[in-house]
Protein backbone atom coordinates (compact mmCIF):
# COMPACT_ATOMS: atom_id res chain seq x y z
CA UNK A 1 0.00 0.00 0.00
CA UNK A 2 1.36 3.45 -0.84
CA UNK A 3 2.87 5.01 2.22
CA UNK A 4 5.07 7.96 1.40
CA UNK A 5 3.35 11.26 0.79
CA UNK A 6 4.65 14.78 0.57
CA UNK A 7 3.68 18.31 -0.33
CA UNK A 8 6.87 20.29 -0.95
CA UNK A 9 8.55 21.84 -4.01
CA UNK A 10 6.45 23.49 -6.69
CA UNK A 11 7.22 22.26 -10.19
CA UNK A 12 4.50 20.73 -12.33
CA UNK A 13 4.78 17.04 -13.15
CA UNK A 14 6.56 16.30 -16.45
CA UNK A 15 4.66 14.72 -19.32
CA UNK A 16 7.13 11.87 -19.70
CA UNK A 17 9.04 12.39 -22.93
CA UNK A 18 6.27 13.27 -25.31
CA UNK A 19 2.79 11.86 -25.91
CA UNK A 20 2.13 8.17 -25.14
CA UNK A 21 2.43 5.66 -27.96
CA UNK A 22 -0.64 4.04 -29.47
CA UNK A 23 0.14 0.85 -27.54
CA UNK A 24 0.33 2.78 -24.28
CA UNK A 25 -2.89 4.63 -25.04
CA UNK A 26 -4.65 1.35 -25.83
CA UNK A 27 -3.25 -0.30 -22.67
CA UNK A 28 -4.52 2.62 -20.63
CA UNK A 29 -7.92 2.29 -22.28
CA UNK A 30 -8.04 -1.45 -21.51
CA UNK A 31 -8.63 -0.53 -17.88
CA UNK A 32 -12.07 0.69 -18.84
CA UNK A 33 -13.13 -2.89 -19.55
CA UNK A 34 -12.86 -3.40 -15.80
CA UNK A 35 -14.45 -0.08 -14.90
CA UNK A 36 -17.16 -0.58 -17.50
CA UNK A 37 -18.11 -3.96 -16.04
CA UNK A 38 -18.01 -2.78 -12.44
CA UNK A 39 -20.20 0.23 -13.19
CA UNK A 40 -22.50 -1.22 -15.84
CA UNK A 41 -23.42 -4.58 -14.32
CA UNK A 42 -24.76 -3.00 -11.10
CA UNK A 43 -26.31 -0.19 -13.12
CA UNK A 44 -27.99 -2.74 -15.37
CA UNK A 45 -28.78 -5.58 -13.01
CA UNK A 46 -28.55 -4.54 -9.35
CA UNK A 47 -31.93 -2.84 -9.04
CA UNK A 48 -33.56 -5.68 -10.99
CA UNK A 49 -31.63 -8.27 -8.90
CA UNK A 50 -32.96 -6.67 -5.72
CA UNK A 51 -36.58 -6.34 -6.80
CA UNK A 52 -37.09 -9.44 -8.94
CA UNK A 53 -34.72 -11.99 -7.36
CA UNK A 54 -34.23 -10.99 -3.72
CA UNK A 55 -37.76 -9.67 -3.24
CA UNK A 56 -36.77 -6.21 -2.04
CA UNK A 57 -39.44 -3.52 -2.44
CA UNK A 58 -38.70 -1.06 -5.25
CA UNK A 59 -38.50 1.93 -2.92
CA UNK A 60 -36.04 0.20 -0.57
CA UNK A 61 -34.05 -1.11 -3.53
CA UNK A 62 -33.75 2.42 -4.88
CA UNK A 63 -32.23 3.54 -1.58
CA UNK A 64 -29.78 0.64 -1.66
CA UNK A 65 -28.46 1.53 -5.12
CA UNK A 66 -28.18 5.24 -4.31
CA UNK A 67 -26.87 5.68 -0.76
CA UNK A 68 -23.64 3.60 -0.99
CA UNK A 69 -22.60 5.43 -4.15
CA UNK A 70 -23.00 8.78 -2.41
CA UNK A 71 -19.95 7.86 -0.33
CA UNK A 72 -17.95 8.56 -3.49
CA UNK A 73 -18.49 12.25 -2.82
CA UNK A 74 -15.99 11.89 0.03
CA UNK A 75 -13.98 8.84 -1.02
CA UNK A 76 -12.97 9.83 -4.55
CA UNK A 77 -11.50 13.28 -3.80
CA UNK A 78 -9.75 11.83 -0.74
CA UNK A 79 -8.15 9.06 -2.82
CA UNK A 80 -7.22 11.64 -5.45
CA UNK A 81 -5.47 13.73 -2.81
CA UNK A 82 -3.54 10.73 -1.52
CA UNK A 83 -2.56 9.81 -5.06
CA UNK A 84 -1.38 13.36 -5.81
CA UNK A 85 0.81 13.33 -2.72
CA UNK A 86 2.26 9.84 -3.17
CA UNK A 87 5.89 9.46 -4.18
CA UNK A 88 7.28 6.00 -4.96
CA UNK A 89 9.67 4.57 -7.54
CA UNK A 90 6.54 3.30 -9.34
CA UNK A 91 5.18 6.82 -9.60
CA UNK A 92 2.16 8.40 -7.85
CA UNK A 93 -0.62 6.48 -9.62
CA UNK A 94 0.39 2.84 -10.13
CA UNK A 95 0.54 1.72 -6.47
CA UNK A 96 -3.02 2.87 -5.84
CA UNK A 97 -4.22 1.37 -9.11
CA UNK A 98 -2.68 -2.00 -8.18
CA UNK A 99 -4.18 -1.94 -4.68
CA UNK A 100 -7.69 -0.98 -5.79
CA UNK A 101 -7.50 -3.23 -8.84
CA UNK A 102 -7.00 -6.29 -6.66
CA UNK A 103 -9.77 -5.44 -4.23
CA UNK A 104 -12.74 -4.17 -6.23
CA UNK A 105 -13.28 -7.37 -8.30
CA UNK A 106 -13.48 -9.26 -4.98
CA UNK A 107 -16.04 -6.80 -3.65
CA UNK A 108 -18.00 -7.21 -6.90
CA UNK A 109 -18.33 -10.95 -6.25
CA UNK A 110 -19.51 -10.36 -2.68
CA UNK A 111 -22.18 -8.00 -4.00
CA UNK A 112 -23.95 -10.93 -5.68
CA UNK A 113 -23.36 -13.46 -2.90
CA UNK A 114 -26.31 -12.44 -0.71
CA UNK A 115 -27.14 -15.48 1.49
CA UNK A 116 -30.58 -14.10 2.41
CA UNK A 117 -33.58 -12.40 0.81
CA UNK A 118 -35.87 -9.50 1.66
CA UNK A 119 -34.75 -6.70 3.96
CA UNK A 120 -31.69 -8.63 5.14
CA UNK A 121 -30.56 -8.94 1.53
CA UNK A 122 -30.95 -5.19 1.08
CA UNK A 123 -28.58 -4.66 4.03
CA UNK A 124 -26.04 -7.14 2.64
CA UNK A 125 -26.06 -5.53 -0.80
CA UNK A 126 -25.86 -2.02 0.64
CA UNK A 127 -22.78 -2.82 2.76
CA UNK A 128 -20.91 -4.72 0.06
CA UNK A 129 -21.79 -2.05 -2.51
CA UNK A 130 -20.31 0.63 -0.25
CA UNK A 131 -17.10 -1.36 0.37
CA UNK A 132 -16.78 -2.09 -3.33
CA UNK A 133 -17.08 1.59 -4.13
CA UNK A 134 -14.21 2.44 -1.77
CA UNK A 135 -11.95 -0.18 -3.36
CA UNK A 136 -13.01 0.92 -6.82
CA UNK A 137 -12.09 4.53 -6.01
CA UNK A 138 -8.52 3.46 -5.22
CA UNK A 139 -8.22 2.26 -8.81
CA UNK A 140 -10.35 4.51 -10.94
CA UNK A 141 -9.27 7.89 -9.54
CA UNK A 142 -5.53 7.58 -10.23
CA UNK A 143 -6.26 5.76 -13.49
CA UNK A 144 -8.57 8.53 -14.66
CA UNK A 145 -5.88 11.10 -13.83
CA UNK A 146 -3.43 9.72 -16.39
CA UNK A 147 -4.67 11.51 -19.56
CA UNK A 148 -4.34 14.94 -17.96
CA UNK A 149 -1.00 14.08 -16.38
CA UNK A 150 0.91 12.16 -19.07
CA UNK A 151 -1.04 12.95 -22.26
CA UNK A 152 1.12 15.96 -23.11
CA UNK A 153 -1.17 17.51 -25.76
CA UNK A 154 -4.88 17.94 -26.32
CA UNK A 155 -4.75 15.54 -29.27
CA UNK A 156 -3.00 12.86 -27.22
CA UNK A 157 -5.41 13.31 -24.33
CA UNK A 158 -8.34 12.94 -26.72
CA UNK A 159 -6.69 9.81 -28.10
CA UNK A 160 -6.38 8.28 -24.64
CA UNK A 161 -10.00 9.10 -23.84
CA UNK A 162 -11.06 7.64 -27.20
CA UNK A 163 -9.37 4.35 -26.37
CA UNK A 164 -10.92 4.52 -22.93
CA UNK A 165 -14.40 4.97 -24.38
CA UNK A 166 -13.89 2.26 -26.99
CA UNK A 167 -12.98 -0.23 -24.29
CA UNK A 168 -15.86 1.02 -22.14
CA UNK A 169 -18.01 -0.14 -25.02
CA UNK A 170 -16.41 -3.57 -24.73
CA UNK A 171 -17.12 -3.54 -21.00
CA UNK A 172 -20.72 -2.52 -21.60
CA UNK A 173 -21.09 -5.19 -24.28
CA UNK A 174 -19.76 -7.81 -21.89
CA UNK A 175 -22.03 -6.50 -19.15
CA UNK A 176 -25.19 -6.21 -21.22
CA UNK A 177 -24.54 -9.04 -23.69
CA UNK A 178 -22.70 -11.67 -21.66
CA UNK A 179 -23.67 -11.08 -18.02
CA UNK A 180 -27.42 -11.78 -18.49
CA UNK A 181 -26.57 -14.84 -20.60
CA UNK A 182 -24.33 -16.15 -17.84
CA UNK A 183 -27.09 -15.63 -15.27
CA UNK A 184 -29.46 -17.66 -17.43
CA UNK A 185 -26.84 -20.32 -18.24
CA UNK A 186 -26.07 -20.99 -14.59
CA UNK A 187 -29.70 -21.44 -13.63
CA UNK A 188 -31.00 -17.90 -13.10
CA UNK A 189 -31.83 -16.77 -9.60
CA UNK A 190 -29.21 -16.26 -6.89
CA UNK A 191 -26.96 -19.06 -8.17
CA UNK A 192 -26.86 -17.60 -11.66
CA UNK A 193 -25.90 -14.17 -10.36
CA UNK A 194 -23.10 -15.65 -8.25
CA UNK A 195 -21.57 -17.51 -11.20
CA UNK A 196 -21.85 -14.42 -13.37
CA UNK A 197 -20.05 -12.33 -10.74
CA UNK A 198 -17.12 -14.75 -10.59
CA UNK A 199 -16.70 -14.69 -14.38
CA UNK A 200 -16.90 -10.91 -14.51
CA UNK A 201 -14.37 -10.56 -11.68
CA UNK A 202 -11.84 -12.64 -13.62
CA UNK A 203 -12.21 -10.42 -16.70
CA UNK A 204 -11.88 -7.26 -14.60
CA UNK A 205 -8.67 -8.53 -13.02
CA UNK A 206 -7.03 -9.18 -16.40
CA UNK A 207 -7.96 -5.68 -17.64
CA UNK A 208 -6.57 -4.09 -14.48
CA UNK A 209 -3.25 -5.90 -14.84
CA UNK A 210 -2.82 -4.64 -18.42
CA UNK A 211 -3.61 -1.05 -17.48
CA UNK A 212 -1.25 -1.04 -14.49
CA UNK A 213 1.60 -2.83 -16.25
CA UNK A 214 1.56 -0.97 -19.55
CA UNK A 215 -1.01 1.82 -19.56
CA UNK A 216 0.33 3.60 -16.48
CA UNK A 217 4.06 3.08 -16.92
CA UNK A 218 4.71 6.70 -17.94
CA UNK A 219 3.56 7.73 -14.53
CA UNK A 220 6.86 6.35 -13.23
CA UNK A 221 8.67 9.19 -15.05
CA UNK A 222 7.50 11.56 -12.31
CA UNK A 223 9.46 10.74 -9.18
CA UNK A 224 10.05 14.36 -8.24
CA UNK A 225 8.39 15.82 -5.18
CA UNK A 226 5.59 18.13 -6.31
CA UNK A 227 3.43 20.55 -4.36
CA UNK A 228 -0.15 19.28 -4.36
CA UNK A 229 -3.59 20.73 -3.74
CA UNK A 230 -5.41 19.81 -0.54
CA UNK A 231 -9.05 18.92 -0.01
CA UNK A 232 -9.69 22.31 1.57
CA UNK A 233 -8.37 23.97 -1.59
CA UNK A 234 -10.52 21.93 -3.97
CA UNK A 235 -13.47 24.30 -3.90
CA UNK A 236 -11.11 27.21 -4.42
CA UNK A 237 -9.67 25.50 -7.49
CA UNK A 238 -13.14 24.86 -8.89
CA UNK A 239 -14.31 28.37 -8.06
CA UNK A 240 -11.34 29.88 -9.87
CA UNK A 241 -11.73 27.73 -13.00
CA UNK A 242 -14.89 28.03 -15.03
CA UNK A 243 -13.80 25.28 -17.49
CA UNK A 244 -13.42 22.82 -14.60
CA UNK A 245 -16.81 23.69 -13.14
CA UNK A 246 -18.49 23.43 -16.51
CA UNK A 247 -16.92 20.12 -17.47
CA UNK A 248 -17.95 18.61 -14.12
CA UNK A 249 -21.55 19.60 -14.81
CA UNK A 250 -21.35 18.23 -18.36
CA UNK A 251 -20.08 14.90 -17.05
CA UNK A 252 -22.92 14.70 -14.54
CA UNK A 253 -25.59 15.45 -17.15
CA UNK A 254 -24.24 12.91 -19.64
CA UNK A 255 -23.93 10.27 -16.92
CA UNK A 256 -27.50 10.95 -15.77
CA UNK A 257 -28.85 10.29 -19.24
CA UNK A 258 -26.75 7.15 -19.68
CA UNK A 259 -27.55 5.72 -16.25
CA UNK A 260 -31.28 6.01 -16.78
CA UNK A 261 -31.02 4.08 -20.03
CA UNK A 262 -28.89 1.34 -18.45
CA UNK A 263 -31.14 0.98 -15.42
CA UNK A 264 -34.27 0.75 -17.56
CA UNK A 265 -32.95 -1.85 -20.03
CA UNK A 266 -33.82 -5.06 -18.12
CA UNK A 267 -37.26 -3.69 -17.24
CA UNK A 268 -37.89 -2.83 -20.89
CA UNK A 269 -36.73 -6.27 -21.99
CA UNK A 270 -38.68 -8.27 -19.42
CA UNK A 271 -41.87 -6.29 -18.83
CA UNK A 272 -42.38 -4.38 -22.11
CA UNK A 273 -40.72 -6.43 -24.85
CA UNK A 274 -41.64 -9.57 -22.96
CA UNK A 275 -38.34 -11.46 -22.79
CA UNK A 276 -35.48 -11.28 -20.28
CA UNK A 277 -33.17 -12.55 -23.04
CA UNK A 278 -33.92 -9.42 -25.05
CA UNK A 279 -31.69 -7.38 -22.75
CA UNK A 280 -28.64 -8.85 -24.50
CA UNK A 281 -30.03 -7.85 -27.88
CA UNK A 282 -30.68 -4.32 -26.63
CA UNK A 283 -27.16 -3.91 -25.34
CA UNK A 284 -25.59 -5.20 -28.53
CA UNK A 285 -27.73 -2.64 -30.36
CA UNK A 286 -26.45 0.09 -28.04
CA UNK A 287 -22.78 -0.82 -27.96
CA UNK A 288 -22.11 -1.80 -31.57
CA UNK A 289 -22.73 1.73 -32.94
CA UNK A 290 -20.82 3.13 -29.96
CA UNK A 291 -17.69 1.24 -31.04
CA UNK A 292 -18.29 1.78 -34.75
CA UNK A 293 -18.74 5.56 -34.54
CA UNK A 294 -16.00 6.35 -32.00
CA UNK A 295 -13.36 7.17 -34.69
CA UNK A 296 -15.89 9.42 -36.42
CA UNK A 297 -16.64 11.34 -33.22
CA UNK A 298 -12.89 11.80 -32.66
CA UNK A 299 -12.43 13.26 -36.15
CA UNK A 300 -15.57 15.39 -35.80
CA UNK A 301 -14.33 16.81 -32.48
CA UNK A 302 -10.91 17.55 -33.96
CA UNK A 303 -12.33 19.39 -36.98
CA UNK A 304 -15.42 21.10 -35.56
CA UNK A 305 -14.59 21.31 -31.87
CA UNK A 306 -15.65 19.27 -28.84
CA UNK A 307 -18.51 21.64 -28.01
CA UNK A 308 -20.21 21.24 -31.38
CA UNK A 309 -19.62 17.50 -31.33
CA UNK A 310 -21.10 17.14 -27.83
CA UNK A 311 -24.21 19.08 -28.81
CA UNK A 312 -24.75 16.69 -31.71
CA UNK A 313 -24.09 13.62 -29.55
CA UNK A 314 -26.53 14.78 -26.87
CA UNK A 315 -29.23 15.42 -29.44
CA UNK A 316 -28.86 11.93 -30.90
CA UNK A 317 -29.00 10.33 -27.45
CA UNK A 318 -32.18 12.25 -26.64
CA UNK A 319 -33.83 11.24 -29.92
CA UNK A 320 -33.01 7.59 -29.27
CA UNK A 321 -34.31 7.77 -25.69
CA UNK A 322 -37.58 9.33 -26.81
CA UNK A 323 -37.81 6.57 -29.41
CA UNK A 324 -38.35 4.09 -26.57
CA UNK A 325 -41.62 5.73 -25.50
CA UNK A 326 -43.68 4.29 -28.43
CA UNK A 327 -42.91 0.79 -27.13
CA UNK A 328 -45.92 1.14 -24.86
CA UNK A 329 -48.21 1.81 -27.82
CA UNK A 330 -46.96 -0.49 -30.60
CA UNK A 331 -48.04 -4.11 -31.07
CA UNK A 332 -46.14 -6.64 -28.99
CA UNK A 333 -44.55 -8.31 -32.01
CA UNK A 334 -43.05 -4.95 -33.13
CA UNK A 335 -41.64 -3.92 -29.77
CA UNK A 336 -38.25 -5.61 -30.05
CA UNK A 337 -37.54 -4.05 -33.45
CA UNK A 338 -38.67 -0.63 -32.20
CA UNK A 339 -36.42 -0.95 -29.16
CA UNK A 340 -33.44 -2.01 -31.28
CA UNK A 341 -33.80 0.99 -33.61
CA UNK A 342 -34.03 3.35 -30.64
CA UNK A 343 -30.98 1.76 -29.00
CA UNK A 344 -28.92 2.08 -32.18
CA UNK A 345 -29.60 5.83 -32.29
CA UNK A 346 -28.81 6.09 -28.58
CA UNK A 347 -25.57 4.18 -29.17
CA UNK A 348 -24.36 6.66 -31.79
CA UNK A 349 -25.01 9.54 -29.40
CA UNK A 350 -23.64 7.60 -26.43
CA UNK A 351 -20.23 7.36 -28.12
CA UNK A 352 -19.95 11.14 -28.10
CA UNK A 353 -21.49 11.78 -24.69
CA UNK A 354 -19.14 9.22 -23.12
CA UNK A 355 -15.90 10.43 -24.68
CA UNK A 356 -16.17 14.19 -25.18
CA UNK A 357 -16.86 15.44 -21.62
CA UNK A 358 -13.97 13.34 -20.30
CA UNK A 359 -11.62 14.72 -22.97
CA UNK A 360 -12.75 18.26 -22.12
CA UNK A 361 -12.06 17.57 -18.44
CA UNK A 362 -8.56 16.25 -19.19
CA UNK A 363 -7.82 19.43 -21.19
CA UNK A 364 -9.10 21.64 -18.38
CA UNK A 365 -7.14 19.78 -15.68
CA UNK A 366 -3.93 19.89 -17.71
CA UNK A 367 -4.42 23.61 -18.30
CA UNK A 368 -4.97 24.37 -14.63
CA UNK A 369 -1.92 22.29 -13.66
CA UNK A 370 0.16 24.28 -16.17
CA UNK A 371 -1.05 27.54 -14.66
CA UNK A 372 -0.57 26.62 -11.01
CA UNK A 373 2.51 24.41 -11.15
CA UNK A 374 0.82 22.05 -8.69
CA UNK A 375 -0.14 18.41 -8.99
CA UNK A 376 -3.93 18.35 -8.77
CA UNK A 377 -5.03 15.87 -11.44
CA UNK A 378 -5.89 13.20 -8.87
CA UNK A 379 -7.91 15.49 -6.64
CA UNK A 380 -9.88 17.13 -9.45
CA UNK A 381 -10.41 13.85 -11.28
CA UNK A 382 -11.57 12.31 -8.00
CA UNK A 383 -14.10 15.10 -7.67
CA UNK A 384 -15.23 14.45 -11.25
CA UNK A 385 -15.61 10.72 -10.59
CA UNK A 386 -17.57 11.50 -7.45
CA UNK A 387 -19.86 13.79 -9.42
CA UNK A 388 -20.29 11.13 -12.08
CA UNK A 389 -21.15 8.31 -9.68
CA UNK A 390 -23.46 10.59 -7.73
CA UNK A 391 -25.32 11.47 -10.92
CA UNK A 392 -25.52 7.80 -11.88
CA UNK A 393 -26.85 6.73 -8.50
CA UNK A 394 -29.36 9.54 -8.24
CA UNK A 395 -30.60 8.76 -11.73
CA UNK A 396 -31.13 5.11 -10.78
CA UNK A 397 -32.80 6.21 -7.55
CA UNK A 398 -35.16 8.59 -9.33
CA UNK A 399 -36.05 5.87 -11.82
CA UNK A 400 -36.71 3.41 -8.97
CA UNK A 401 -38.84 6.00 -7.18
CA UNK A 402 -40.91 6.57 -10.31
CA UNK A 403 -41.43 2.81 -10.64
CA UNK A 404 -42.55 2.69 -7.02
CA UNK A 405 -44.99 5.55 -7.51
CA UNK A 406 -46.38 3.87 -10.61
CA UNK A 407 -47.36 0.77 -8.63
CA UNK A 408 -44.60 -1.52 -9.96
CA UNK A 409 -44.86 -4.96 -8.30
CA UNK A 410 -41.60 -6.55 -7.07
CA UNK A 411 -41.11 -10.32 -6.87
CA UNK A 412 -38.65 -12.84 -5.40
CA UNK A 413 -39.79 -15.60 -7.77
CA UNK A 414 -37.32 -15.57 -10.66
CA UNK A 415 -39.34 -18.16 -12.57
CA UNK A 416 -42.41 -15.95 -12.87
CA UNK A 417 -42.94 -12.55 -14.47
CA UNK A 418 -45.43 -10.55 -12.44
CA UNK A 419 -48.19 -8.76 -14.35
CA UNK A 420 -47.66 -5.02 -13.99
CA UNK A 421 -50.31 -2.27 -14.07
CA UNK A 422 -50.50 -0.23 -17.27
CA UNK A 423 -49.16 2.91 -15.61
CA UNK A 424 -46.06 0.98 -14.48
CA UNK A 425 -45.47 -0.29 -18.02
CA UNK A 426 -45.72 3.24 -19.40
CA UNK A 427 -43.42 4.55 -16.68
CA UNK A 428 -40.75 1.99 -17.60
CA UNK A 429 -40.33 3.54 -21.05
CA UNK A 430 -41.75 7.04 -20.52
CA UNK A 431 -39.35 7.88 -17.68
CA UNK A 432 -36.36 7.06 -19.88
CA UNK A 433 -37.41 9.42 -22.64
CA UNK A 434 -38.48 12.26 -20.36
CA UNK A 435 -35.49 12.21 -18.00
CA UNK A 436 -32.87 11.70 -20.71
CA UNK A 437 -34.37 14.51 -22.82
CA UNK A 438 -34.34 16.83 -19.80
CA UNK A 439 -30.67 16.02 -19.14
CA UNK A 440 -29.78 16.81 -22.76
CA UNK A 441 -31.68 20.13 -22.68
CA UNK A 442 -29.65 21.12 -19.63
CA UNK A 443 -26.52 19.93 -21.44
CA UNK A 444 -27.17 22.30 -24.33
CA UNK A 445 -27.69 25.26 -21.98
CA UNK A 446 -24.49 24.42 -20.13
CA UNK A 447 -22.48 24.24 -23.35
CA UNK A 448 -23.50 27.81 -24.15
CA UNK A 449 -21.34 28.89 -21.22
CA UNK A 450 -18.32 26.72 -22.05
CA UNK A 451 -14.97 28.12 -23.13
CA UNK A 452 -11.58 26.49 -22.81
CA UNK A 453 -8.09 27.91 -22.88
CA UNK A 454 -5.64 25.32 -24.10
CA UNK A 455 -2.64 24.50 -21.96
CA UNK A 456 0.62 26.32 -22.64
CA UNK A 457 2.10 23.20 -24.24
CA UNK A 458 -0.86 22.92 -26.62
CA UNK A 459 -0.58 26.59 -27.59
CA UNK A 460 3.12 26.23 -28.31
CA UNK A 461 2.53 23.13 -30.43
CA UNK A 462 -0.19 24.89 -32.42
CA UNK A 463 1.79 28.12 -32.83
CA UNK A 464 -0.84 30.13 -30.96
CA UNK A 465 -0.16 32.99 -28.54
CA UNK A 466 -0.69 32.11 -24.88
CA UNK A 467 -4.11 32.99 -23.55
CA UNK A 468 -6.06 32.63 -26.81
CA UNK A 469 -9.48 31.20 -26.18
CA UNK A 470 -10.36 28.43 -28.62
CA UNK A 471 -13.06 25.91 -29.12
CA UNK A 472 -11.12 23.53 -31.35
CA UNK A 473 -9.51 21.67 -28.46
Amino acid sequence: MPSRTTSTVSSPPPSAKGPPSTFEQASFGAGSIATGIFITVPGLMLLYYLTDTLGVAAGVAGIVVVVPRLLDIVTNPFVGRLSDRTRTRWGPRRPWMALGGLLFPTAFVLLFLAPVKGDAAALWVGITFALGGMCFAAYIVPWSSLPAEVGGTSRARTGMISWRTAFVAVGILISGGLAPVLVDAFGEGVGGYRAMALCMAALMTVAVVVSVRYGARRSTADTETVRSVGLKELFGVLKASRPLRTTLLLIMLCETAAAIGLTAAPYIADHVVGSEAAVAVLFVSLVTPLMATMPWWTRFATRRGKVTALRAAGALFAVGSLGLVPLYFVAEEARLLTAVVAMVVMGVGFAGTSMLPQAMLADAVANESSRSGRRQAGLVTGAANAAETMASSLAAGVYAALLGLSGFVSSDNEDETVAQPDIALFTIVGAVGALAALAVILLWFTLRRYTHEESLADHAAAGLPHGDVTRHA
